[in-house]
């Protein structure tokens, strides 16, 4: 309980542990359901006391407890945000009491701190977030971009890519988003590491052909990044196994990569799907005279069987056409291999429209 005698003698104490101890009792019954009117005015008149006090010790107590108050007099926000630091700030972020206006309203105060403390809140709403991307530097961007549950329009995500075309902190906050929409995915592609297009790969939903692509650059930038006591079987066997845990070691991807003639990514994967060592498997492709052999590495590796007129017809092309098996092909081998692919009926009517598409754009 509070009355006007807690206010007389909190006017009159000198005692700092005796306002602190008030500022807490009367900040608990503030918000707690059972006030009633006259004590939530009583409270407000002591908060405009201790809101003022010289001591920090005394306001910090006074704000910790009203993080939770749904409301509070516009002249005690007011007084709070524009307090120091280690009072505003926190207060700024988890504090209920804070309408779009007021968050607006600081935002335009154009203190980076407490600018950062807005992006940081939950549940933002688009409009703040779209203030945000309007007023505020990256550096408090990034900030609303890693807070996973603030609400960001296309729109937005379109302004923040304009005003900052080249900033790798905006790019690497945007991919790690849950919920980044692929339009925007789209956008930012060609901009990001390719460190960063391999987080997009294993751990979002891509399209099949957009990822598709995504991975075949992936896998150029590994073969470029060899380098002596990291070979080329390592790299190769590290990505098909993350593909493999992220869900995107499909076998249309599989089939893809040799249709395409990437001849290593399609043994390494089929080594790992068989549990087979890679040599092994490139024995039974390229030296193996019984066609069974394969067909029992293909079950093995739990391909479908509609793939096996697919793969077969394949390997016939690059054994005619006596590839070396043991490196990546060159755009011209790939070109070969699609070409034959679609041309030969049975192979084309075992495959799936939207792979028929994929190695088509391959060659236009």
């Amino acid at each position: 309980m509070i009355n006007r005698q807690d206010v007389e003698h909190l006017k009159k104490s000198p005692n700092v542990a005796n306002r602190t101890n008030v500022a807490q009792k009367v900040g608990i019954l503030y918000t707690s359901s059972s006030i009633t009117e006259t004590q939530r005015e009583l409270a407000e008149d002591i908060f405009r006391l201790l809101i003022r006090d010289t001591e920090i010790k005394v306001r910090q107590a006074l704000v910790e407890t009203l993080r939770n108050a749904r409301h509070l007099p516009h002249d005690i926000i007011t007084a709070i945000i524009h307090d120091i630091d280690s009072i505003a700030l926190p207060f700024i972020q988890y504090s209920v009491a804070l309408s779009d206006d007021d968050l607006l309203a600081i935002l335009d105060m154009s203190e980076v701190k407490r600018q950062k403390a807005v992006a940081k809140r939950q549940t933002l709403s688009s409009t703040i977030a779209d203030a945000i991307a309007e007023k505020c530097s990256d550096e408090v961007i990034a900030h609303l971009l890693t807070n996973q549950t603030s609400d960001i329009a296309t729109p937005t995500y379109e302004k923040i890519i304009k005003k900052y075309p080249r900033s790798e902190l905006i790019y690497r906050s945007m991919v790690y988003r849950n919920n980044l929409p692929f339009e925007i995915t789209e956008k930012i592609i060609s901009r990001i590491s390719y460190k960063l297009k391999m987080y997009l790969v294993l751990n979002r939903n891509l399209p099949q052909n957009f990822a598709s692509d995504l991975i075949d650059e992936i896998k150029e930038k590994l073969t470029l990044k060899m380098s002596d006591d990291y070979s080329q079987d390592t790299r190769i066997s590290d990505f098909v196994r993350h593909l493999h845990k992220s869900g995107h070691l499909t076998p249309s991807l599989v089939t893809r990569a040799i249709c395409s003639g990437d001849l290593s990514f399609f043994e390494h994967a089929l080594g790992y799907l068989s549990d087979t060592s890679v040599n092994n498997v490139r024995k039974i492709l390229y030296t193996s005279s019984a066609d069974f052999e394969i067909r029992n590495l293909l079950r093995k590796a739990l391909l479908p069987k509609s793939t096996f007129p697919i793969i077969f017809n394949a390997l016939k092309i690059i054994r005619d056409i006596h590839f070396d098996c043991n490196h990546y092909s060159n755009k011209t081998f790939s070109r070969k291999i699609i070409e034959r692919i679609l041309s030969f009926a049975p192979s084309i009517e075992e495959m799936a429209n939207d792979d028929i598409d994929y190695l088509i754009s391959k060659i236009s």
